[in-house]
């Protein structure tokens, strides 16, 4: 038999259970939804009460699972509904790829892109900055927290509380970074912080790997916000207030969540 990572603390077992609310695979330490902080029994909870009676949740859980099954007509509906973090990722690569085009890349970026004194002229930047990215580095970077990190938070709390955190920490970066520096950005870091602490906040056992290294998933999140703090003002062509923005709709998310659970 190969060991498998337990979802919540990240420890190898031979041998995982499935949690029937979430679909995550825990140890034994945390096979139980209190153990895992599990969100999936919360929603299940409060289908009961709305419904009144187990049988009509149960039917209204197996409704929600065909529409989830169906989608859309496409198959990339398909798709995204259930893997946005993905779906967001094969966007914004295809819209890197047009990168090298000299014409659409002009019209596209020019756009697309967040610049602050012209927020009121083009709203709509303050969302389709996160598309765009000036290197394949900058790509790289962003692409790999996304690719690791949002199918795990989006498998813990659904597919629109998700979109509503990435989108959100998005959107408060763009405000964040308008509030000190007029210079126009691109990318999807400041969301990518907020994907991160609300991760951390609910669970912040998992054990990831920063340059290599193995630690907490917390001490990475510390690591980081250092990283920002110490690099403002140095003129590296870095957003650090952007990312630090994202980072505190993230928390605030993760806490909300968590206790929506301990009530629930």
């Amino acid at each position: 038999m190969v060991a498998s990572r337990c979802h919540f603390c990240g420890k190898y077992e031979l041998m995982l259970f499935t949690c029937k609310y979430c679909g995550g695979r825990f140890c034994a330490d945390h096979r139980l939804p209190e153990n895992h902080h599990c969100l999936g029994i919360a929603e299940y909870k409060q289908k009961l009460r709305e419904s009144g009676t187990l049988h009509e949740n149960v039917q209204n859980y197996a409704g929600e699972a065909v529409q989830k099954g169906l989608g859309g007509a496409s198959g990339w509906l398909r798709f995204a509904s259930n893997n946005s973090a993905l779906a967001l990722l094969i966007i914004i690569s295809f819209v890197f790829l047009l990168k090298p085009i000299p014409v659409i890349s002009n019209i596209v970026y020019h756009a697309l892109v967040f610049y602050p004194p012209s927020l009121f002229d083009r709203p709509w930047t303050i969302v389709t900055y996160m598309f765009l990215h000036w290197n394949f580095t900058h790509l790289l970077f962003n692409g790999m927290f996304l690719f690791f990190f949002g199918p795990e938070l989006e498998r813990r709390i659904g597919t629109p509380r998700f979109l509503f955190i990435f989108f959100a920490s998005g959107i408060v970066a763009a405000l964040g970074h308008m509030l000190t520096s007029s210079v126009p950005i691109i990318g999807a870091s400041g969301a990518l912080y907020g994907v991160l602490a609300t991760l951390t906040i609910l669970a912040p056992h998992i054990r990831i790997y920063v340059y290599f290294i193995p630690m907490p998933i917390t001490y990475a999140l510390i690591l980081l916000v250092l990283l920002d703090f110490l690099m403002m003002g140095s003129g590296d062509a870095v957003a650090h207030i952007a990312h630090l923005s994202g980072l505190v709709v993230g928390l605030a998310a993760g806490y909300h969540l968590k206790s929506q659970h301990r009530i629930g």
